[in-house]
């Protein structure tokens, strides 16, 4: 027999449900946030490097080592992360916010190669409008804040055109998806000493 829920009863599981699922973005998204800033950052400075040293249209191809690194830093996160149980809305929300981006992303980058479009500008400011609405959905301000600053300063890449903008590029993912991660991973650190059920 099924058992029968009060209005209370329904709203007070509602709201765990959003609460627990909030907790679930918020400490499973340091980890990735902090794989593509790095990647990016890394890339960056390798592709700058090149550009100073031993310039050739060729350094370009370097980009390329991006999804690289990024996919084998996934792939051993999702190796030490702990399983999601219950998959909720939130949850699928934000999944769905990062495959539109990536692929976004991932396309745009592809095209780059083709047309002469202001590749930095536009990956720059699709990832931090990625990394603003995370924040939006999971209520963790950093990554609002930090995402709407890394939104701001992507125009620097419209402003610089030569070998430097790649500097400010590297530095808008420092800002959009560094910090804000190792922030939600100390937030998630706190979190989880504080829960009772850690303690036993």
């Amino acid at each position: 027999m099924e058992k029968k829920f009060t209005e209370k009863e329904s709203l007070e599981l509602i709201t765990k449900m959003i609460n627990n699922s909030k907790r679930n973005v918020s400490e499973n998204a340091g980890g990735p946030s902090l794989i593509w800033g790095y990647a990016t950052v890394v890339t960056s400075l390798l592709v700058y490097l090149g550009c100073l040293f031993f310039y050739s249209p060729q350094i370009m191809y370097l980009w390329c080592l991006l999804p690289i690194i990024g996919g084998v830093g996934m792939l051993i996160l999702n190796k030490r992360e702990k399983p999601v149980l219950v998959k909720t809305y939130f949850d699928r929300v934000i999944n769905a916010i990062w495959i539109v981006f990536g692929v976004l992303g991932f396309s745009i980058s592809i095209s780059a190669f083709i047309f002469p479009i202001p590749i930095l500008f536009i990956i720059a400011i699709v990832m931090t409008a990625g990394t603003t609405l995370t924040g939006l959905v999971s209520d963790f301000k950093p990554y609002v804040i930090m995402g709407f600053i890394g939104m701001a300063l992507s125009f620097l890449c419209l402003a610089f055109t030569g070998v430097e903008s790649i500097l400010i590029f590297a530095g808008i993912f420092v800002v959009a998806m560094i910090i804000p991660g190792h922030m939600a991973n100390s937030a998630t650190r706190s979190e989880l000493k504080a829960r009772p059920e850690t303690a036993k």
